[in-house]
């Protein structure tokens, strides 16, 4: 997360990098909200909030999450198959919608092709129903594929 000073400008400190991001991330305020209360543009903030989830995740994925091996991806498949009749399968993905009070901001944006304000919740589960993923929080206007991207 750190960064260099160039010839235009200063670089950000990473103890202020970070405060943006755990800022937004706790509060969920607007990014220009963030930008004037931190003095830093729009733009910044957002850097600062994606790189700090990417180290995140980078740093703390390995040690929580771990892929299965080929053995037990072949025990899962199995299980899968005599469970639900889907062969070659090992989890199963959805999506669902959170009903939600519409925010102040940006309220279009969650408002979902069902009629109503919601945010997505899309889940990996696998053939017991135990979570090997979740992704929670994006607009309810995104498309499930949109979010499986992310």
């Amino acid at each position: 997360m750190g960064r260099r000073n160039t010839n235009f400008r200063l670089s950000v400190l990473l103890r202020k990098r970070v405060a943006i991001a755990i800022w937004k991330l706790a509060t969920g305020s607007e990014y220009r909200t963030i930008s004037h209360h931190f003095g830093v543009g729009r733009s910044t903030v957002y850097n600062c909030v994606r790189e700090f989830c990417d180290a995140v995740v980078m740093v703390l994925l390995p040690l929580h999450i771990t892929m299965p091996d080929a053995d037990k991806l072949e025990e899962l498949a199995t299980f899968f198959n005599n469970r639900w009749s889907a062969p070659q399968c090992v989890g199963a993905i959805d999506g669902s919608h959170i009903p939600i009070i519409a925010p102040e901001e940006c309220a279009p944006d969650y408002y979902n092709r069902k009629g109503w304000h919601s945010i997505v919740l899309q889940a990996v589960v696998d053939g017991k129903g135990m979570f090997w993923d979740v992704c929670v929080g994006y607009p309810g206007s995104m498309h499930d594929a949109r979010v499986l991207r992310q």
